[in-house]
């Protein structure tokens, strides 16, 4: 390995660090934003939801453009919009224009997580260097994981909020000199053109989607406009469908879901991200507005699931081959589902069971992740290999999408559905208990009546903080309960569907094509393991495979 080569894997690694990053250390942030703009439930899922929903949207063309126009080129273009939106982000003086500036985000790191790989493998044709650069790639970025809440949690006690997203300019700066410097160019000949109709309805329908998710349980489910936003994703989803499997040059090769077991996989994959994201958002809000925890002590209390799924991670490759990808799915799953319950009996009261449910989730995600893509690219044609990536990397960014939205919106609705009749024992005047329920509600904190966060201490049974607390619990019960019955789905189907030995390199795929196939990104990263559409090359050209 000469130096050009280990500053592109330093570069590309890095970058896809900076996306990691940010996938977990913006949650720790997230009581301190909404105490400087004074915002619900809804804002704060828009601050985490704008992010991924960036991504989601754009991360099958943004290969396209890549394969066409040059990945080194849309690399720095992905690093670059990756740094303007993090400095947007850190000046922002409304939540609006916070919210955008993730969305920019969102686009700069979706562009980056389909590039990064394709630039390690082009500047190594050789299979064995290609290998030993890729893991080395992979541990760079999988450190983003892991670091995220308690880099984040040093982050904002220190320095506030907005050095969060500050922390991004100097690394991005780094990559871009290395990636001028040092990175050299290539480009697929033979890749498909841009579908820019199929493009258009795909933002329409998520932007809809999510949109009324979100703000339905303050406008209202029955109002005008979410029930038009409603419409709209579904007329939107059901035209996008149709026009996809017309298109000789489609952005989403719908017709690989005609292959029951790539489609389950892809399913269990949008189910694990649901469940996760939407646990750890609210997880995060629970320890700091609830528990009145520090940005650090929370990010150290959410430490054991990333900590969890880095150190499993690469462990589980080496089993697949030896106790079969279906056993390690079901495992996965089952300590997902563990390690919510385990989060709902704590109550989230005795801070050893929180952390002995976060590690069993990160255990879970660990054990789940990567026999599901090894199953997910093994049940497609090699040279569908890239589509069927580049589709999966699309999933798990709309399914930690939809976990924002969906869970989120499931404490917002609990709130505001049982909180004022709660308080009437405590607060009998009904005017004061619903200015007291409205502020409770409208910042998603027990404590919002009273200042908001302030130091936690012995208040009296019956009083209208514990209360807020009580209801405040029971809504992220409800919404855990709604994660692990999504999970519970999940196992089901897999136990029902994946029969055993899928995935395995016994069951038909030689150890040579399954671990080039497995050649991919870590399972946790919103990165595919090559540009949607791709064929494959002749083992002597640089592949992102």
């Amino acid at each position: 390995m000469n130096r050009t080569q280990r500053l592109t894997v330093g570069a590309s690694g890095l970058g896809l660090f900076m996306v990691f990053l940010d996938l977990l250390i913006v949650n720790v942030g997230l009581p301190d934003i909404q105490h400087r703009f004074a915002v619900g439930e809804d804002g704060l899922q828009w601050v985490v939801a704008a992010y991924s929903l960036g991504m989601a949207v754009v991360i099958m063309s943004a290969a396209t453009l890549a394969d066409r126009y040059g990945r080194r080129r849309w690399y720095l273009t992905g690093i670059s919009l990756f740094i303007a939106g993090s400095i947007a982000c850190g000046l922002s003086p409304s939540i609006a224009m916070l919210t955008a500036a993730r969305g920019v985000q969102g686009l700069g790191a979706a562009i980056v997580s389909v590039t990064s790989l394709a630039l390690v493998s082009a500047a190594f044709p050789e299979p064995k260097q290609k290998a030993r650069a890729i893991g080395i790639w992979t541990a760079i970025a999988s450190v983003g994981t892991a670091a995220g809440p308690t880099l984040g949690g040093l982050l904002v006690d220190r320095w506030g909020w907005r050095s969060i997203f500050y922390v991004n300019v100097p690394m991005g700066v780094l990559v871009v000199l290395l990636t001028v410097g040092f990175v050299t160019e290539s480009r697929n000949e033979r890749a498909r053109r841009l579908d820019l109709a199929g493009q258009t309805l795909f933002i329409v329908v998520m932007g809809a989607f999510v949109y009324a998710i979100i703000e339905g349980p303050q406008v209202g489910w029955t109002s005008p406009p979410i029930l038009v936003l409603l419409a709209t994703a579904v007329v939107g989803g059901a035209l996008f469908v149709g026009h996809e499997l017309r298109s000789p040059d489609p952005m989403m090769d719908l017709r690989l879901f005609r292959d029951s077991t790539y489609a389950l996989s892809i399913a269990t994959i949008c189910t694990v991200f649901f469940a996760v994201h939407g646990m750890l958002l609210l997880t995060t809000q629970f320890l700091q507005n609830v528990r009145a925890y520090t940005p650090t002590a929370t990010g150290l209390m959410i430490f054991p699931f990333s900590a969890a799924v880095v150190l499993v991670s690469p462990l589980v490759g080496n089993l697949v081959g030896r106790i079969g990808a279906r056993v390690l799915i079901l495992a996965g799953l089952s300590a997902l589902m563990m390690g919510l319950l385990t989060l709902i009996a704590s109550e989230h009261r005795s801070w050893s069971l929180v952390l002995i449910g976060l590690g069993l989730c990160g255990v879970g995600v660990a054990l789940c992740l990567t026999p599901v893509t090894t199953v997910a690219m093994t049940a497609v044609p090699v040279e569908r290999a890239g589509m069927a990536s580049g589709i999966m990397s699309a999933q798990r960014a709309i399914g930690s999408t939809v976990g924002f939205a969906v869970l989120g919106s499931v404490l917002a609705a609990w709130l505001s559905v049982s909180l004022e009749s709660e308080l009437e024992s405590a607060v009998p005047d009904p005017v004061r208990r619903h200015t007291i329920a409205e502020a409770i509600i409208d910042h998603a904190n027990p404590r919002a009546h009273v200042g908001g966060m302030v130091p936690r201490r012995p208040i009296a049974r019956h009083n209208p903080v514990e209360i807020a607390e009580e209801v405040f619990i029971d809504g992220i019960r409800v919404a855990f309960l709604i994660a692990t019955a999504s999970l519970a789905v999940a196992f089901l189907a897999g136990w029902r569907w994946f029969r055993p030995g899928v995935g395995d390199p016994a069951a038909g795929e030689s150890a040579e094509k399954l671990g080039r196939r497995k050649g991919v990104a870590p399972a946790y990263a919103s990165s595919p393991s090559s540009p949607p559409g791709r064929a494959p090359l002749p083992p002597s050209s640089p592949s992102p495979q």
